[in-house]
Formats: structure tokens, C-alpha cells, sequence
């Protein structure tokens, strides 16, 4: 394969992982290793009772 190929395969790779990535942690507000649990009891309380 051409050289030019190649890099830009390897560009639009790494766009796409950055994308899915960015898309994930909901643009870097998130951390998604690690669960925040006041922010699960905050929305919890906002629901109204059934």
C-alpha cells in the first residue's frame, strides 16, 4: 500500500476512537472508570414517587 494510504487510515482510525471516546465520557465531563455515586442519589431525588 502507498504510504499516503496508510497515514490516513491510521488519522481516520484514530478520529473515530476519539469520537467514540469523547462520545463515552459525554466530552470529558465523566469520568467512566469510576461511578460517581452522589450523582446517582442527585438524580434519584429529583424523580417525582410513583
Amino acid at each position: 500500500m502507498n504510504d499516503e494510504v496508510v497515514s490516513f487510515l491510521l488519522g481516520a482510525g484514530l478520529l473515530i476512537l476519539y469520537l467514540v471516546f469523547s462520545a463515552f465520557t459525554e466530552m470529558g465531563t465523566k469520568n467512566p472508570w469510576k461511578t460517581d455515586a452522589s450523582e446517582k442519589s442527585s438524580l434519584d431525588k429529583q424523580t417525582p414517587p410513583d
